[in-house]
């Protein structure tokens, strides 16, 4: 898996969703997979952001959690629109 086929995957859609419905645990296991992924692919483009957004998570902070998502689903869309 390349760092395109990360950005393509549904857990961006996944986590966006737990976050909104306040599914803190949920949120958090697809944060970890996502940043597992990341790694794989050497993809260390949403590090920081990724890890404010775990920090979000544990505190149950939806508006700042939703913030930094939407910071990583920009530069998700930049990598996407730069690839074609």
């Amino acid at each position: 898996m390349e760092t395109i086929d990360f950005c393509k995957s549904l857990d961006f859609m996944k986590l966006g969703q737990a976050i909104n419905r306040g599914n803190w645990q949920i949120a958090a296991s697809i944060l970890q997979r996502m940043q597992r992924q990341a790694a794989e692919v050497g993809c260390d483009t949403f590090d920081r952001n990724f890890i404010q957004l775990k920090q979000c998570l544990m505190r149950k902070e939806q508006l700042a959690a939703k913030n930094i998502l939407a910071l990583i689903i920009a530069r998700r869309t930049q990598i996407l629109n730069n690839s074609k």
